[in-house]
């Protein structure tokens, strides 16, 4: 009955997904669905459906989900009471092809000028991780501009965020980015419900087929043993099927799958690993994390760098590797800081002031100037990604934000609106 229950939850927050995408871009609701995949659905089956992987979780269900699940709650409620959808797609032919054209140029240029300024200095590599965004950003512009040119482009911008994928061995930005254009062109060609729904029966394949093999994939590349790319990629697809025997729900895809998809084994480390052993940190974490988000590092020495091991490593106890990069997730992040019950009101505050900003952006520069919308999935892209902490969200944000005031302010100058007569 619970297992039924999980289930039927999942494809209710799918519903909701797939029923808006032809009204908005339903960053909220996206919000919802992957935050419930990884912290419900996937540690649920992990703790009763694969017994091979529960050794992964070093606390016992009972007491994650005493935290877990009135945790999500709260932060979707927050969410969920705040947010207010606006629909769109009445304003779809506001949207003029020279305008995303023009647009979609500026931000291509800015991004690559951005990639080859920070190989000659690198001190400018932290703003880089936000520019390189904007290849992405442009891609969606491009799709209110399906020009031959345009269409190339889009398709040299696709390869990028492949090659990448591929460079590393690392899909997550890949299946994230893939998500993020299918339900632009959802919106943009107003895909009727049936459309939109197949995207999931295409999807969870290739997801399953890509866990199956990606650690062999990473361990060939990386000591030399085959070359980085799709033929090996392929190659290997094709070898792992020849040999798997076992059921579709045993297969070594769906187990990696759902191992990988797992983040609720980071939370349970933090509650394992604080107050145990480490002190709750009482706010001075998070306003650290504030702190970074605002002031520049000549005047916070102290401002984290992403990716940097020493928080994951001293609120779990968990030391890294030095190719391995790993957060304690926003579930984490409260946690640590206030204990179970600050959390809570924490996380509430946080859903609350995530959806009222995503309304306030959507109100004020997306209804008066519709093409903006391509800007949501740059501003809010690590909200709805599972694997990111409190200062990796609002980070993203806050610079995101300045990012787009500037462009705004280029575009203005290099293209003035006509002064009416």
């Amino acid at each position: 009955m619970i297992l039924f229950l999980i289930f039927a939850i999942f494809f209710a927050f799918y519903f909701l997904l797939i029923r808006n995408a032809h009204h908005f871009l339903p960053i909220v609701y996206l919000f919802f669905f992957t935050y419930y995949i990884q912290y419900i659905f996937s540690v649920y089956l992990i703790y009763n459906v694969y017994p091979s992987l529960e050794n992964q979780m070093p606390i016992p269900q009972e007491e994650l989900f005493q935290y877990l699940i009135p945790a999500i709650a709260v932060f979707f409620g927050g969410a969920w009471l705040f947010k207010k959808d606006i629909d769109l797609s009445g304003y779809l032919y506001k949207i003029k092809p020279e305008e995303a054209t023009r647009l979609g140029h500026l931000l291509l240029a800015i991004s690559i000028a951005m990639d080859i300024l920070s190989s000659v200095f690198p001190v400018v590599g932290s703003i880089v991780s936000f520019t390189n965004y904007l290849k992405y950003a442009a891609f969606m512009c491009y799709v209110f501009a399906l020009t031959p040119l345009n269409l190339f482009i889009m398709f040299l911008i696709f390869l990028n965020l492949l090659r990448d994928a591929l460079a590393g061995g690392i899909f997550v930005d890949f299946f994230m980015w893939c998500t993020l254009f299918f339900l632009l062109f959802a919106f943009r060609f107003q895909f009727s419900v049936v459309r939109r729904s197949f995207f999931l029966i295409l999807a969870v394949p290739v997801l399953i087929l890509i866990q199956s093999i990606k650690q062999e994939y990473r361990y060939y590349t990386n000591s030399g043993k085959k070359e980085q790319g799709l033929g090996t990629l392929t190659e290997l697809v094709l070898k792992k099927q020849e040999k798997e025997n076992s059921p579709f729900a045993e297969s070594s895809g769906v187990v990696n799958t759902v191992a990988r998809l797992n983040q609720g084994w980071h939370v349970a480390k933090v509650m394992k690993h604080v107050p145990s052993k480490v002190p709750f940190s009482n706010g001075s974490d998070l306003l650290s994390d504030l702190k970074g988000v605002i002031l520049p590092r000549i005047l916070f020495p102290e401002k984290k760098i992403a990716g940097d091991h020493s928080k994951f490593e001293h609120f779990t106890g968990h030391i890294l590797h030095n190719n391995t990069s790993m957060t304690v997730g926003v579930l984490g992040d409260f946690y640590l800081n206030f204990g179970y019950t600050g959390a809570l009101v924490g996380l509430f505050i946080t859903g609350a002031l995530l959806a009222r900003a995503l309304y306030w952006f959507t109100k004020k520069y997306v209804v008066t100037q519709p093409l903006n919308i391509i800007w949501i999935p740059v501003l809010f892209g690590f909200w709805i990604r599972a694997n990111n902490d409190f200062y990796a969200v609002i980070n993203s944000l806050f610079k995101g934000f300045l990012i787009f005031l500037f462009v705004r302010f280029l575009y203005k100058i290099l293209w003035p609106e006509p002064v009416p007569r």
